[in-house]
């Protein structure tokens, strides 16, 4: 009896041993598709292809609201699949990059200073029309329109602008003198400070080149310059109803515009292009 348990057991053992050596490989096997599918996720090949304004066709297009790239994006022209509208340039660039748009038109030298901060996203210059920028009033306020314009002829005469369009460029210009407390009240001048390097945050306060501008603007003035934080959609309404004195924003001119409000002289050309994935480029 004792050597047939024996037997018995030595039986079983040698089940049990078979059983683990043949489980073994069922488990590297699952591993290995884990790990291949994994990769295959990982390196997925990008479908979206744009190299020239023709591949616009049937993409979805991110822009910020009311800008000129709103405006190019919406024309029946280019056939886009669909416009996806956003408040703040950032949240295009992280839905860009999560994928969930193609691309995103937007001004030149924003593109360069968010592509300059994302190693994964490239500019396409597919050749849309030149544009210029320049600072808008309510109609009527010719007093502030001639200080504004003496301002930017000075600044273009002595290489302030173009220095301070180069030490906003990555984002790390300093702030101007807002001239606080000073006797002649406030200047408030509205923006949306996602647009660098003409406006973006510092700690606290909005800085850039059109900072730059204005806050000479309220030192000619005597006042104190008051930047207000705004969606840019809702810029030329807040200048009408006077709630801002002038909108600072890297502002276009154009025809539509020029309706609503008055525009001073321009202070710099600009242009729009197309920012994408650089998978999209390759």
């Amino acid at each position: 009896m004792k050597r047939m348990n024996k037997m018995i057991l030595l039986l079983l053992s040698f089940a049990l041993l078979i059983a683990m050596v043949g489980c073994a490989p069922a488990a590297t096997t699952t591993a290995t598709t884990a790990a291949t599918t994994t990769k295959a996720t990982t390196t997925a090949v990008e479908r979206v292809k744009i190299k020239d304004v023709g591949d616009l066709k049937f993409k979805v297009i991110g822009v910020q609201l009311g800008t000129t790239g709103d405006t190019i994006a919406s024309d029946t022209q280019y056939r886009a699949k669909d416009v996806e509208r956003f408040n703040k340039y950032v949240d295009a660039i992280t839905s860009l990059q999560q994928k969930k748009i193609d691309c995103i038109i937007m001004d030149r030298d924003t593109a360069e200073s968010y592509v300059n901060a994302n190693d994964d996203l490239g500019i396409v210059d597919v050749g849309f029309e030149p544009e210029q920028y320049a600072v808008a009033v309510k109609k009527g306020n010719s007093e502030l329109l001639t200080v504004v314009n003496a301002v930017i002829a000075e600044m273009k005469a002595d290489g302030s602008l173009q220095a301070s369009l180069d030490s906003h460029a990555e984002q790390k210009g300093a702030a101007p003198d807002y001239n606080t407390g000073a006797a002649g009240g406030k200047l408030v001048v509205g923006t949306e400070p996602g647009f660098p390097p003409y406006e973006y945050m510092s700690g606290e306060n909005v800085i850039g080149t059109d900072m730059d501008i204005m806050a000479k603007v309220a030192k000619k003035l005597d006042k104190e310059l008051v930047v207000e934080n705004l969606e840019f959609g809702g810029l030329i309404a807040a200048v009408q109803q006077g709630k801002i004195d002038a909108i600072a924003a890297g502002f276009s001119i154009n025809e539509e515009r020029k309706t609503n409000v008055d525009f001073s002289d321009f202070y710099v050309d600009a242009s729009q292009v197309v920012v994408v994935r650089k998978t999209s480029m390759e």
